[in-house]
């Protein structure tokens, strides 16, 4: 699924090296999905992907709280 943010928040930021010249680039993953699995940095990217589900959790707990807490009141 794309974002609909489109290289603005930098959550999706992929890290790029190519196995030939050793350059590093960077790529927004959002707004091109379909890269060169060769260069794609998967050591970065499970980090990134581990620091993000961090908050995911905790935003996930907040609404579940939210909601919970401010529930009207069934008639």
């Amino acid at each position: 699924m794309q974002c609909m943010m489109k290289a603005i928040c930098a959550q999706c930021l992929q890290r790029h090296v190519d196995p030939v010249t050793g350059d590093e680039t960077f790529v927004f993953s959002c707004v091109n999905q379909d890269q060169p699995m060769d260069q794609v940095d998967f050591a970065n990217l499970n980090s990134r992907l581990k620091a993000n589900s961090v908050m995911e959790k905790i935003t996930s707990l907040w609404l579940d709280y939210l909601i919970e807490r401010w529930q009207p009141a069934r008639v």
